[in-house]
């Protein structure tokens, strides 16, 4: 098991057997908030895994590495942040999504571009974000958003290459 996953879990039972013992109310209120989110999640994450698992099907691992790959340079960068603004879905759909190119052998340039252009732009909630930011706001923060995950694709690229 991922040795991350085991110091967070490790940690967070931690706390919580602390705050039972310090604060048993806030203890309990946690957990059942934690339930709570656990059942709302929970429907996500299994239509995400089998989604992402059926569109693994559908997409030859070869053109993906041809089209994202780390041969495919800035251009790779580009197509993957070019697919973020596209997501519609939650994070349980697009971290799975992202799982899949790094299998089916994206750069992790490209990876990236397309998580962050999916965390910061995502064109399907532009629309939300006019009437509350402005049109002048929402386009500028927007661009140099997408403009971000492309600097940050190609810096992740240089730097996952060097030793």
């Amino acid at each position: 098991m991922d040795k991350i996953l085991m110091t967070t879990a490790a940690l967070t039972l931690c706390g919580y057997l602390t705050l039972m013992f310090v604060r048993p109310e806030s203890a309990a209120s946690g957990l059942e908030f934690t339930t709570e989110m656990f059942f709302q999640a929970l429907p996500w994450m299994i239509v995400s895994m089998f989604t992402a698992g059926l569109l693994a099907q559908f997409f030859d691992p070869a053109v993906i590495a041809r089209i994202l790959g780390r041969e495919s340079g800035i251009r790779g960068v580009l197509v993957g942040a070019c697919l973020g603004l596209a997501g519609t879905g939650s994070r349980w759909a697009a971290y799975p999504l992202a799982a899949g190119l790094v299998a089916a052998e994206a750069s992790p340039g490209a990876v990236f571009a397309f998580l962050t252009s999916w965390q910061l732009v995502s064109l399907s909630r532009l629309p939300a974000e006019v009437p509350f930011l402005g049109m002048r706001f929402t386009v500028i923060r927007a661009a140099l958003s997408f403009a971000l995950a492309i600097v940050g694709g190609l810096v992740v690229d240089h730097w996952v290459k060097s030793p």
